[in-house]
């Protein structure tokens, strides 16, 4: 196999921050998000997590604005995933800014998907509530 072409089939893994006007309506995020990750995917990636970690006050204003929503995606793919959602977060006016990192340069597509399949179990497993305690009463006391 061609050096080049075995090259091209390593996947790293990335974190996406991106902060997105503050005012914008919950559909709008979600619609941010959701074509992020149809970027992702259509690019033969794979999103391992997305994390909305909500409002916050910007360290500086940014295009006139004073807050924004900051949210995260933890993805594994290449780096035309990363070019082309760059590209559209450029030229998307709902953005603020945006960055890049590199949390490894080899992503294992077996244990991402164990990670995934994981959090997936742990969101849906039911969360039991605690026994109530119930103050006794003087009857069962005796």
């Amino acid at each position: 196999m061609d050096f080049r072409a075995e090259r091209r089939n390593i996947l790293r893994r990335y974190e996406t921050v991106f902060i997105a006007v503050a005012d914008l309506p919950d559909e709008d995020i979600n619609g941010l998000i959701e074509r992020s990750a149809a970027i992702i995917d259509g690019l033969k990636g794979l999103v391992v997590k997305v994390d909305k970690w909500g409002k916050k006050r910007l360290a500086y204003e940014i295009k006139k604005q004073t807050r924004g929503y900051y949210i995260l995606i933890d993805y594994a793919g290449n780096s035309a995933i990363v070019n082309e959602l760059e590209r559209n977060f450029k030229i998307d006016d709902k953005v603020l800014k945006y960055m890049t990192i590199i949390k490894s340069e080899h992503a294992d597509i077996q244990a991402l998907e164990k990670e995934i399949a994981a959090k997936m179990e742990k969101v849906e497993e039911p969360q039991s509530p605690e026994p109530s305690k119930t103050p006794e009463t003087a009857s069962e006391k005796e």
